[in-house]
């Protein structure tokens, strides 16, 4: 990947976080600006990418997972391929489990509950981040 691309779309998850936690939405057009986003430098091999992405929303009909996530991985697959993705998915969960996981000890120990509905596009963030360093 390109730094000029690796910018971009860093400063699109950037707002697509911010809007995420604001208001638990995900605009399309900031996905639609991360898929173009990867045409700067685009690999054929990348659209291997989308086999995970794919798998990503099925599980996700299951896991109530929201569709503006899903959206934001398949676009990011386009610049990630098939194993960055792989790599992206698992790092997001992952980084989601752990954080819920501190949490909810925390919150039992003030003698609260932990948020049962957390926004994911901050540990898809997580995920790309470690992944274009990887």
């Amino acid at each position: 990947m390109s730094v000029i691309q690796t910018a971009v779309i860093l400063v699109l998850l950037g707002i697509e976080v911010y809007c995420d936690l604001k208001d638990r939405t995900i605009p399309d057009k900031l996905s639609l600006a991360i898929a173009a986003a990867a045409f700067i430098d685009f690999h054929p091999d990348n659209l291997w990418g989308l086999l995970p992405a794919a798998l990503f929303f099925i599980s996700a009909v299951f896991m109530r997972v929201g569709g503006g996530d899903v959206k934001a991985v398949a676009a990011l697959s386009l610049s990630l391929g098939l194993w960055g993705t792989l790599l992206l998915i698992f790092t997001a969960e992952l980084s989601m489990l752990l954080f819920y996981g501190i949490s909810a000890v925390v919150q039992k120990i003030r003698g609260r509950t932990a948020a049962k509905n957390l926004p994911f596009l901050p540990f898809i963030t997580i995920g790309y981040v470690f992944t274009i360093f990887i």
